[in-house]
C-alpha cells in the first residue's frame, strides 16, 4: 500500500510548483523531500516529477497519484467531521482566512454570534491575499476562507474543495457625494472615461476594473493602486478619484461617497465560503455558514 505521508509530499509539491516551496511549507528539507519523492517513484515503479534547473513538473501518473490523494483526504477528513458530531457542541479550532481588504464586515457579527453560541469553539482570523485563500484551505492551514468570484475575471476551481455560495451583491460606481453625476441614476460606464480611478491591476478586483473600463472603450488613469475598499471610500470621498464598489462594502459615515448603477453592463461579485470537502458537515463549519448567509440577507440594499 502506498505511504500516504509520501503522496501528501507530492501534493505540496504540484500545489507550490517545486520541490524548495514544498520543503519550506512544510519546515522539511529540500533532500527530505526530494528523498521521499524518489522512494515514492520506486515504489510505483515510475517517474513522477520532470525536473529543471528551477522547477519541476508533474508526469501524467503524478497527477492520477494527486487526484486520488485528494479523494483519500477528503474521506478522511469525512470521517473525523462523523465523529466529531458525536460530541454535541462544536468545539476545539476554527481557522478562518479572510481577505482583510474585503471581507470582515461580512464575517464579524456573524462570528460574534457563532462564539456567543459555541463558547468552546476557538475562532482565529488570519489575512489572506484575496489569490492565496483557497489553497490554504485545500493545504489544511485555513479551515475555511471567505472568497470572491466575477464572472468576467475566471478563477480555475482547485481539487478538494468546496465552494458554498452565499450570495451575491451588485457592483456600482462610487464617486463623491458632490460629484456632478450623483443622483442622476443609472450610468454608462464610458461617462467615467476621463476620471481619475482607484484600482490595482495586480489584483483580481483591479483586473475586473480594467476588464469594464476597457469593455467601455477607454483605458482607466490609475490615480491610485491599491486593493483595499475601505481605504477606497477614504479616496473617493473628498473627490480624488472614482472606483467600482461592490454593495455590501458598508458606507462610512466619515467619508460619504454616491454609488450609481451601470447602465451597461451587470457586474456582480459572488460570495462564497470555501472549505475542504471533506469537511463541509463539520458543526462548526455549518454554523459559520449559516450565520453568515443570514447577514447577508440582512443587509440593507445601497442606494
Amino acid at each position: 500500500m502506498l505511504d500516504l505521508r509520501k503522496l501528501v509530499l507530492l501534493r505540496e509539491i504540484d500545489a507550490h510548483g517545486s520541490i524548495a516551496a514544498a520543503a519550506q511549507s512544510l519546515s522539511y528539507s529540500r533532500s527530505a523531500v526530494s528523498q521521499q519523492i524518489t522512494a515514492l517513484e520506486r515504489e510505483v515503479g515510475t517517474p513522477l516529477l520532470e525536473r529543471t534547473n528551477r522547477s519541476v513538473a508533474l508526469t501524467e501518473a503524478a497527477r492520477v497519484l494527486v487526484t486520488r490523494t485528494e479523494t483519500v483526504l477528503a474521506e478522511l477528513e469525512a470521517a473525523e467531521t462523523e465523529i466529531g458530531k458525536t460530541a454535541g457542541t462544536p468545539s476545539g479550532a476554527l481557522r478562518i482566512g479572510v481577505s482583510l481588504n474585503h471581507g470582515p464586515p461580512l464575517l464579524a457579527r456573524a462570528l460574534v454570534q457563532v462564539q456567543r453560541r459555541c463558547p468552546r469553539l476557538r475562532i482565529t482570523l488570519q489575512g489572506v491575499a484575496a489569490g492565496e485563500g483557497r489553497q490554504a484551505v485545500r493545504l489544511g492551514q485555513l479551515d475555511l476562507v471567505l472568497a470572491f468570484r466575477y464572472d468576467q475575471v475566471p478563477e480555475p476551481r482547485l481539487p478538494g474543495l468546496l465552494e458554498i455560495p452565499l450570495g451575491s451583491d451588485p457592483i456600482r460606481v462610487a464617486v463623491a457625494a458632490d460629484h456632478p453625476l450623483a443622483g442622476t441614476g443609472p450610468r454608462r460606464l464610458a461617462e467615467f472615461a476621463g476620471e481619475r480611478w482607484i484600482l490595482r491591476p495586480a489584483s483580481t478586483f483591479g483586473r475586473l476594473t480594467l476588464h469594464a473600463c476597457h469593455v467601455a472603450g477607454f483605458e482607466p488613469d490609475a490615480a491610485a493602486e491599491i486593493d483595499d475598499l475601505q481605504a477606497a471610500l477614504g479616496l473617493v470621498a473628498p473627490g480624488w478619484a472614482v472606483s467600482l464598489l461592490p454593495d455590501l462594502v458598508p458606507s462610512r459615515p466619515e467619508f460619504p461617497v454616491a454609488r450609481i448603477p451601470l447602465a451597461d453592463q451587470q457586474l456582480h461579485r459572488h460570495i462564497a465560503i470555501v472549505v475542504r470537502r471533506g469537511a463541509a458537515r463539520a458543526p462548526a463549519i455549518e454554523a459559520v455558514v449559516a450565520e453568515v448567509q443570514a447577514q447577508i440577507t440582512e443587509q440593507p440594499a445601497r442606494g
